[in-house]
C-alpha cells in the first residue's frame, strides 16, 4: 500500500514541499542546511561537530572579521560586491568573531562556532583557536572534536608550543575552553606523513592517529602489553594511541614495509574502546606486544597487499581482520577497502570498498567494482552492502557513535533524489542487516536505474535523507556526523560562491509543517 511522502527541495525561491509517491514507511526528505560561516574569500573546510550540534570546529584561511557580515533575514553579500541575495534554504547565524585575526591570512587555522555557550561566549559566536601565520592552508589539518565540544585533536606542522622546531607534522590536543595546547607527539623527520589524522574519543580520553616515526626511545610509549618498548625502525606507518589522563602512548601495530600506506586512517570509537583502520600489511605472522589477530569469520589473519579493514580491541588486545579480499582487477592496492569507522562498543562498522564482487557476490548488482558503502555487524559477523550502483562512486562513509546514522558522498541517483548524478550527500538510517520478507537489506539503497540489474526490489522501509546541493563540494573527506546521528556538518560553495561550512539538523524542517520530520 502506498501513501504520499513529502520530499523537500532546495530552490532559488526557497523551500518547497512536494508530494511524492513512495512506499509506506519510506522516509525521503531533503534536509535544510544552515550556513555556519559567511566569508567572501579563502576556504572553510574539514568541519567536526559535537553531539548536541552546538559546536562546529573547522579549518579556514578566511578573514572572519571583514568576512562576516550581519545580515538579518539571510541576505548574504558573499563577494563584497554589495549585491546581497538569499541562499536557498539557508539561515545564517550572523556570528561574531571575538578574537579573530584582523587581516586575511594564507595559513589554515582552526576556528570554533558555538550555537550557545553558558560561559563567556554568546550564542552564535566564532573564535579563532590557532594563530599560525605560515605553513599554507595545511598548517593545521583535520580537526576532530569530542562529544561535549570540550577537547580538540588535530595535526599540524607548526610550532604550536615551542616543541616542533623542525616543523614536521605532529599531533596536538587542545582543551577548548582554556585554549591550553598539549603537544602529543614530539618527533623529528617524516615531514607531512610523520604523525597525522588524529581521531578523538568522547571526553577526549583517547586519541588515535598514525605515525611513521620511531618511538623506541620514548619511555612513555609501550606496546599493548604495557612492557614491550615501542619501535618502528623502517619508518612505515603504524597505528598509535594516546591516553590523555596517563599521558602515555601505545603502539598498536608493528609491521614492516609498505611505507606510508602500511596502516592508515585510524578511527577510535566514541567510547575509546576500539580502533578501526585500513592496512595493506600482513598480520599473519608472529605478533609482538601481546597482540593477537584473527579473521572475523575465523582463521589466521593474512593479506596479499590489498587494503583490508581491521579492528583493534584495546581491552582484549586483539586485532580482527574484517575484510578478506584477493587482489584482482578493480579490487587491489591501498584504496580497495578504506575509510573504516566503528560505533560505540564496535557494534557496527562502516567502510568504503571497490571489492563488492567478493564482499557481496550474490547481491552486488552489476558487480563492476565501483566504490560502494558497506556495513558490518560484528556480533553476527555479517557484512551488508548498503549502496548498489553500476557506475560512479559512493565514498567517505561517516558513522554516528550510536551506529544509527551513516552519511556518505555519492553521485548516484537514489529514490529519484539525484537524477543529474551530481555530487551530493546522503544520510541513511541504519536498520537490521537482515532481509525483510525476501526484500533487500533494510538499510540498503539501490540506484533507480539499476533495480533490474540488481535483481532485487528496493525495500520500502529504507530511510534515506539527502542534502540536495547537487554540486559545490570541492573534494572528499568533508563530512562530520554528530554522535547521535542528528547533525551533519559539511563544506560546500553551492549558492554562495565561497566554500562555506554548513550544518544540518536532519530532524527539523523549516517550512512550518508539523509533519515534516
Amino acid at each position: 500500500m502506498f501513501r504520499p511522502a513529502r520530499a523537500f527541495l532546495l530552490s532559488g525561491a526557497g523551500l518547497l514541499c512536494l508530494a511524492v509517491a513512495q512506499p509506506a514507511e519510506a522516509f525521503v526528505p531533503i534536509a535544510t542546511a544552515n550556513q555556519v560561516t559567511n566569508t567572501k574569500n579563502g576556504r572553510n573546510e574539514s568541519p567536526a561537530v559535537d553531539t548536541a550540534g552546538r559546536v562546529v570546529v573547522f579549518v579556514s584561511n578566511s578573514d572572519h572579521v571583514a568576512g562576516v557580515l550581519n545580515a538579518p533575514g539571510g541576505a548574504f553579500d558573499h563577494d563584497g560586491s554589495g549585491n546581497a541575495f538569499t541562499s536557498a534554504g539557508a539561515t545564517h547565524p550572523d556570528p561574531v568573531c571575538t578574537n579573530c585575526t584582523s587581516v586575511d591570512d594564507s595559513s589554515g587555522n582552526l576556528y570554533i562556532w558555538r550555537a550557545k555557550k553558558k560561559q563567556s561566549d554568546p550564542a552564535n559566536s566564532m573564535r579563532q583557536l590557532t594563530f599560525s601565520s605560515t605553513g599554507g592552508f595545511d598548517a593545521n589539518r583535520f580537526p576532530d572534536v569530542d562529544s561535549k565540544g570540550q577537547w580538540l585533536a588535530w595535526d599540524s606542522d607548526r610550532d604550536q608550543t615551542g616543541g616542533n622546531a623542525d616543523e614536521n607534522r605532529e599531533i596536538f590536543l587542545m582543551e577548548i575552553d582554556s585554549g591550553t595546547i598539549t603537544q602529543v607527539t614530539s618527533t623529528t623527520g617524516g615531514g607531512g606523513s610523520a604523525n597525522q589524522r588524529a581521531s578523538i574519543s568522547d571526553r577526549g580520553s583517547v586519541v588515535a592517529f598514525t605515525s611513521t616515526r620511531d618511538f623506541a626511545a620514548v619511555a612513555t610509549c609501550k606496546r599493548p602489553d604495557g612492557t614491550t618498548a615501542c619501535g618502528n625502525g623502517d619508518n612505515n606507518s603504524e597505528v598509535m594511541l594516546y591516553d590523555r589522563a596517563a599521558g602515555t602512548l601505545t603502539q598498536v601495530t608493528s609491521t614492516t614495509g609498505d611505507g606510508a600506506s602500511a596502516n592508515t586512517l585510524a578511527h577510535v570509537s566514541s567510547d575509546g574502546a576500539f580502533v578501526a583502520f585500513q592496512s595493506v600489511a600482513s598480520f599473519g605472522g608472529a605478533l609482538t606486544g601481546g597482540v593477537t589477530c584473527s579473521k572475523m569469520g575465523g582463521g589466521a589473519c593474512a593479506n596479499d597487499g590489498n587494503s583490508e579493514i581491521l579492528l583493534y580491541d584495546l581491552e582484549l588486545r586483539t586485532l580482527t581482520q574484517i575484510t578478506d579480499t584477493i587482489a584482482q582487477s578493480g579490487c587491489n592496492g591501498a584504496g580497495s577497502s578504506e575509510w573504516a569507522e566503528a560505533s560505540k562498543k564496535a557494534k557496527y562498522l562502516v567502510f568504503e570498498s571497490t571489492c563488492e564482487d567478493q564482499l557481496n557476490p550474490t547481491g552486488c548488482g552489476a558487480c563492476d567494482n565501483n566504490d560502494e558503502i558497506f556495513l558490518v555487524d560484528l556480533k553476527k559477523a555479517e557484512i551488508a552492502q548498503l549502496t548498489i550502483s553500476d557506475a560512479g562512486w559512493n565514498r567517505v562513509p561517516r558513522l554516528s557513535a550510536t551506529g544509527s546514522t551513516i552519511a556518505f558522498e555519492s553521485n548516484r541517483d537514489y529514490m529519484n533524489l539525484n537524477n543529474s548524478h551530481n555530487e551530493t550527500l546522503f544520510i541513511l538510517k541504519r536498520s537490521s542487516t537482515k532481509a525483510v520478507a525476501g526484500l533487500t537489506n533494510r538499510s540498503q539503497v539501490e540506484e533507480d536505474d539499476d533495480l533490474e540489474l540488481a535483481g532485487t526490489t528496493q525495500n520500502p522501509k529504507t530511510q534515506l535523507t539527502t542534502i540536495q546541493f547537487n554540486g559545490g563540494f570541492p573534494a572528499q573527506e568533508r563530512i562530520a556526523v554528530s554522535g547521535n546521528g542528528r547533525f551533519v556538518a559539511f563544506e560546500s560553495s553551492k549558492n554562495v560562491g565561497n566554500h562555506e561550512i554548513w550544518l544540518v539538523d536532519k530532524n527539523k524542517c523549516t517550512h512550518g509543517l508539523p509533519d515534516c520530520q
